[in-house]
């Protein structure tokens, strides 16, 4: 059934959950090879995530294809994947993507506060629920931007860790774009530590969570972040900026 405003963000019937399963497996094969001819994709850490009974993905975003990168870090099981509500409701593109994985992320304080609410229903059915706190993909980026704070309250309300994907690009053994250089870069995605809420969050009197220690929270994993792509002197080589919404679908 198509997604409409203001339905459940998940649809987790039997139907829809098998559906789901003959649409993802070969649709991310044929995607992840593309990937590896692309960016010679690989690897590291994924042992990390075993054993984690829940938790919250962050990873920086930098090209179209990262749905595709986070969905190998956990293969052969599947993660919820956030992105825009707008993307969700637009006719059949909506539908394939909830298909594989997609949960709409509505707007503002009160979409935040549905998606908190579909977190015990989500984790019934899987470990994990991916967002993006850039908030944007930019293209080949080296340098974080400033994360948004709502994944990481998510993770506070539900005291259970965030999990940081760093992708690293590399040049290649030649000068990027020269003659036998490469024109788009190499990528690794290395699974970090899980980051529990306990080392940041504070409450007030009332018992309700500081907001500013939310953001300290997310502050801290993007530094921890940062300093894995440094590093691993991840190249700014290819940089290209925010790459551009699509237009009427999540412009």
């Amino acid at each position: 059934m198509p997604y409409k405003r203001g339905r459940p963000l998940l649809d987790v019937s039997l139907p829809f959950r098998l559906a789901t399963a003959m649409v993802f497996y070969p649709v991310w094969i044929l995607a992840q090879t593309i990937n590896i001819l692309l960016y010679t994709t690989g690897y590291e850490n994924t042992g990390k995530l075993k054993g984690i009974s829940r938790a919250i993905l962050v990873s920086n975003h930098t090209t179209f294809l990262d749905p595709v990168m986070v969905s190998g870090a956990v293969f052969p099981r599947r993660t919820w994947q956030t992105l825009l509500e707008g993307t969700v409701v637009t006719p059949y593109l909506g539908t394939f993507v909830r298909l594989l994985g997609g949960m709409p992320l509505p707007p503002g304080k009160s979409g935040l506060d549905r998606v908190l609410a579909s977190a015990k229903t989500a984790f019934r059915h899987r470990r994990f629920i991916h967002f993006y706190p850039e908030g944007e993909c930019y293209l080949y980026n080296q340098k974080i931007y400033e994360f948004k704070p709502g994944a990481f309250y998510i993770a506070a309300e539900l005291d259970i860790p965030v999990i940081p994907l760093v992708t690293v690009f590399s040049e290649g053994a030649f000068k990027p774009f020269s003659f036998w250089g490469r024109s788009l870069p190499k990528e690794k995605m290395i699974v970090l530590d899980p980051v529990y809420p306990s080392r940041f969050i504070r409450r007030n009197k009332t018992g309700a969570i500081s907001m500013d220690s939310v953001r300290e929270f997310a502050r801290g994993v993007r530094e921890i972040m940062q300093r894995e792509i440094d590093a691993r002197q991840g190249s700014s080589a290819f940089y290209r900026g925010r790459m551009e919404r699509l237009k009427g679908i999540n412009d």
